[in-house]
C-alpha cells in the first residue's frame, strides 16, 4: 500500500521544493550563455584543426527511466543473484553479444535488460573472516543482514545466534516463498535463505533444515548428499515428501504443477556435473532453464493473497569463471537476463507492487578485458569457435583416455581443435619477442588469431600429460581442474583479449540493479548487508520507527557481526 504523508509535511515539501526553483531561477537571470553558439558546428570549426566539426547529439536522454521505481510497499519482490556476476562477466557479456550477434562486427555493445534498469547502486564485499569472501558468508549477508565467516550459513560471525533470512521473514509475514538456483538447491546460496549451519558442505543437515522450511516452492537442480556423504543415510527426496513436498523431476510432471500445487520442489530433468542444471552452452532445445523455474514459480505463488518472495540464483556463472571458461561465462550470463525478463514482463502486469532487484554475491576469477598479447584489443568472435563448456571438454578428454591411457598429445591435437577452435602447429611463430618486434608480431596475430604460438602448443601438451596423472599429484596452477582443459580456456580467452588471474574469488566491489516498489533504496554504495535491510524495508517487516527515506545514511556504519570471532577449541 501507498505510504501517506501528514498535509504539513506535503506542504512543507511544497515550499521547499518553490523556495529552490525561485532560486535556481534567479540564479539562472545572472547568466548570459550564448547557447547558439555553444552549438554552432560552423563556429566551432575555429578551433578544430581545420576539420568541419561533429557535436554530440543534444537529444538524447538525461536522466534515467524513474517512473520505473516508486514508495509503495512491495507485494512481490524477485531478488535475482548471479552468483560471480562482478563488473566484467556482465560487460563481457554484453560486448560479446553486441559484437557478434545484434551488432554484428561493430564495436558497440547490447545491454543486459538489468542493466537497463533505473537504480544501479553498488556494494561491498567482505565478511568476518576476509577481503575476498565466500558465497555462504555473502549470502548469509545479504539474505539476513548480519556478517559472518567465510564458509558459514545463516550464523553470527562467533557461531552464537542463527540469523534470520528475508524468506523465513515473508514466510512468518505470510507470503509465500520461492527458492529457485541452477546449482543444487542445499548450495551456499540458497542455503543462507534457510539454513543455520558452521560450515556450507554439511549438505545433508543443509537438506533436512530445507525440508522443514515449509516454503512453497524450490527449483533448479538436484541436491548434493541426498544420502549422506558416506550414502548411507535416508534419501533427502523421502524426508522432503514425508514434509509435504511433491517432487517434479521430468519435464511432464512439471507441466503438472500449477497455481493449486502446494509445497513444490521442481528438479530439472537434465543434470550436469554434481547435481545442477546443464550450461546454457550444452542445453539441447526443449531443456528446462532457470527461466523454466522462474516462470513455473510465479504460476504456482502469484496468486497468494499477501503475494511473494522469490530468490532466482544463476550459480553457473561462477562456476564457468571458477573454471576460467568465458564462453561458458558470457552464455550463462546472456541466458540469466531471461529469467529476469519473466520478472519485468511479471512488474508490468504489476508495476505498482513488484520489486526486482539484481545483483551478486562476489566476483570470481579475478576476470579482466584486456591482455597485453592483444593490444588494446578484444575479439570476441573467437569464443564463438568454443563448442561447449569446459565440463563437456573434460569429459571428453576422459573418455579419450579411458579408452587409451597412453594416448599422446599428437593424436588428441584434432580433438582441441575442433572443440575449441584453436590450430595447432609445433613449428609456429614464437610469442617471445621484443619490444621492437611487437607491432610485426600483432600482425602476424591479425593474420591468423586461430594460430597458438610455440609457447602455447608447448602450454598444451604439458597440460595433456598433466591431465594423465591423478588428481593429487596435478600441479596447482590448473587449480584442480583438468589440466589440458583450463589451460585450452585460458588460451582461447587470452585470443580474445580476455585474461584471469585465479580460479578462486576475487574481492572486488559488485554492482546492485533495482526496480519497481523501493527500488530508489538500492541507489549508491553500501555494505552487502543491506540489501537484506532494504529488501525488508521494501516488504514492510521493519516496523515503522521512521520512514526510509527519513533514515539517510550521513556517516557510513559497521554493520551487524563485524569483528566477531568464532570462539577456539577450549575457549
Amino acid at each position: 500500500m501507498k505510504r501517506k504523508w501528514t498535509l504539513a509535511k506535503k506542504v512543507g515539501l511544497l515550499v521547499a521544493s518553490s523556495s529552490l526553483f525561485l532560486a535556481a531561477c534567479q540564479q539562472g537571470t545572472n547568466f548570459k550563455l550564448d547557447t547558439k553558439a555553444v552549438n554552432d558546428a560552423s563556429a566551432a570549426k575555429k578551433t578544430a584543426n581545420g576539420k568541419d566539426v561533429q557535436l554530440y547529439d543534444t537529444g538524447r536522454a538525461k536522466t534515467e527511466d524513474y517512473s520505473k521505481v516508486n514508495d509503495n510497499q512491495a507485494k512481490y519482490v524477485f531478488l535475482f543473484i548471479g552468483d560471480g556476476m562482478g563488473v566484467t562477466p556482465v560487460t563481457a557479456a554484453e560486448n560479446y553479444l553486441g559484437y557478434t550477434r545484434t551488432n554484428k562486427e561493430e564495436v558497440y555493445p547490447d545491454r543486459m535488460n538489468f542493466t537497463e534498469m533505473p537504480v544501479v547502486g553498488m556494494k561491498t564485499q567482505y565478511d568476518c573472516h576476509s577481503f575476498i569472501p565466500d558465497s555462504a558468508s555473502t549470502a548469509t549477508a545479504f539474505g539476513t543482514g548480519i556478517k559472518t565467516q567465510t564458509d558459514t550459513i545463516g550464523l553470527s560471525g562467533d557461531f552464537t545466534k542463527s540469523a534470520d533470512s528475508v524468506a523465513e521473514k515473508a514466510k512468518r509475514a505470510g507470503k509465500a516463498v520461492g527458492i529457485v538456483s541452477s546449482v543444487t538447491l542445499n548450495h551456499a546460496t540458497p542455503a543462507a535463505f534457510y539454513a543455520n549451519e558452521e560450515s556450507r558442505n554439511s549438505y545433508y543437515d543443509i537438506g533436512l533444515q530445507m525440508a522443514e522450511t515449509d516454503f512453497d516452492y524450490f527449483a533448479g537442480g538436484s541436491l548434493k548428499h541426498r544420502t549422506g556423504e558416506n550414502e548411507d543415510q535416508k534419501d533427502l527426496y523421502t524426508v522432503m515428501e514425508e514434509k509435504g513436498y511433491t517432487i517434479a523431476d521430468t519435464k511432464e510432471e512439471a507441466k503438472a504443477i500449477n497455481k493449486d500445487s502446494e509445497k513444490v520442489y521442481l528438479v530439472a530433468e537434465d543434470l550436469q556435473d554434481d547435481g545442477a542444471m546443464t550450461y546454457k552452452i550444452d542445453q539441447k532445445e526443449g531443456q528446462q532453464d532457470l527461466n523454466d523455474m522462474v516462470r513455473k514459480g510465479i504460476e504456482v505463488m502469484a496468486d497468494d493473497p499477501e503475494g511473494f518472495f522469490m530468490m532466482a540464483e544463476s550459480g553457473k556463472i561462477d562456476w564457468a569463471e571458477h573454471a576460467n571458461d568465458a564462453a561458458t561465462t558470457v552464455e550463462e550470463v546472456i541466458g540469466f537476463q531471461d529469467s529476469i525478463q519473466t520478472a519485468i514482463d511479471f512488474y508490468n502486469e504489476h508495476p505498482d507492487e513488484t520489486l526486482i532487484v539484481v545483483t551478486a554475491d562476489h566476483a570470481t576469477g579475478g576476470f579482466t578485458i584486456g591482455n597485453s598479447s592483444t593490444g588494446y584489443e578484444t575479439f570476441f568472435d573467437q569464443l564463438t569457435h568454443q563448442k561447449g563448456s569446459q565440463v563437456e571438454f573434460d569429459n571428453l578428454v576422459q573418455a579419450e583416455l579411458e579408452k587409451n591411457p597412453s594416448l599422446s598429445f599428437e593424436a588428441f591435437v584434432p580433438k582441441i581443435e575442433d572443440f575449441f577452435g584453436l590450430q595447432l602447429d609445433p613449428d609456429a611463430p614464437s610469442e617471445s619477442i621484443s619490444n621492437s618486434e611487437k607491432d610485426s608480431y600483432l600482425a602476424k596475430q591479425a593474420e591468423n588469431r586461430k594460430l597458438c604460438s610455440k609457447e602455447e602448443y608447448q602450454e598444451l601438451k604439458t597440460a595433456f600429460e598433466e591431465s594423465k596423472k591423478d588428481g593429487d599429484d596435478q600441479h596447482v596452477h590448473y587449480g584442480g581442474y583438468t589440466p589440458i582443459a583450463i589451460t585450452a580456456t585460458r588460451i582461447l580467452d587470452k585470443k580474445a583479449g580476455l585474461a584471469w588471474t585465479t580460479t578462486d574469488h576475487s574481492g572486488d566491489k559488485v554492482p546492485v540493479y533495482a526496480m519497481g516498489s523501493g527500488a530508489y533504496m538500492f541507489d549508491g554504495e553500501y555494505d552487502d548487508t543491506d540489501v537484506a535491510i532494504r529488501v525488508g524495508e521494501a516488504m514492510g517487516f521493519n516496523g515503522d520507527p521512521a520512514k526510509a527515506k527519513e533514515q539517510v545514511e550521513t556517516k557510513t556504519k559497521k554493520p551487524t557481526g563485524v569483528g566477531q570471532k568464532p570462539k577456539q577449541s577450549g575457549q
